[in-house]
């Protein structure tokens, strides 16, 4: 019996001394994998970002949580995985526009926002957007969207597939237009 646990005991270092030296991976290999893409390089909590143009405050972002992500060319990509919320200012910094949604990204480079999930944009003359997707191009100052949204006035209710607009909600309009609901009241109609 204590020859069977010798060949055991060989046969456990054999297999050990093989692990260990068949690991030789050379530093440089390890740092060349691509962990950019995987681990944010900043991570922030409760954030607010302003936009400006010429001194002016022109939107608020805030956000609950931040992840900062590198890819290999070192484009940043910022992730808001918990939601986000921004406030469009009109010329005198009153708030004008809200827009609210569970997911975003913002891609620095392109200057891009894209929000996913319960996107709603609200307006302070009572409009309502609703869709699962919308991008905000702060460049062209315009968000679009390519998906089903339903547009909410006091007097009607649009909905249809893609939309366009200027990024306060002023001027918009559906591109593929399914259906109207006139919501003006009957007595109106006498």
């Amino acid at each position: 019996m204590t020859r069977i646990k010798l060949i055991f005991k060989g046969i456990v270092v054999v297999i050990s001394a093989t692990m260990l030296f068949s690991c030789g991976n050379k530093t440089e290999a390890i740092k060349d994998l691509p962990v950019r893409d995987t681990m944010p390089i900043e991570e922030a909590r409760d954030v607010t970002m302003y936009y400006s143009d010429s001194g002016m405050i022109e939107a608020k972002m805030t956000a609950p949580l931040m992840r900062r992500y590198e890819d290999i060319n070192r484009r940043s990509v910022l992730k808001l995985p918990e939601g986000l919320k921004v406030v469009f200012y009109d010329s005198l910094q009153n708030p004008e526009t809200t827009m609210t949604a569970k997911y975003g990204e913002r891609f620095d480079e392109l200057q891009r926002i894209e929000v996913k999930y319960d996107v709603v944009v609200l307006t302070t003359d009572s409009k309502e957007l609703h869709s699962n997707h919308l991008i905000w191009d702060e460049k062209m100052h315009k968000i679009y969207s390519n998906v089903f949204v339903k547009i909410i006035t006091p007097d009607k209710i649009i909905w249809g597939d893609g939309f366009e607009s200027d990024e306060r909600f002023e001027q918009y309009h559906i591109i593929r237009p399914k259906g109207e609901l006139d919501m003006k009241d009957d007595k109106n109609a006498e």
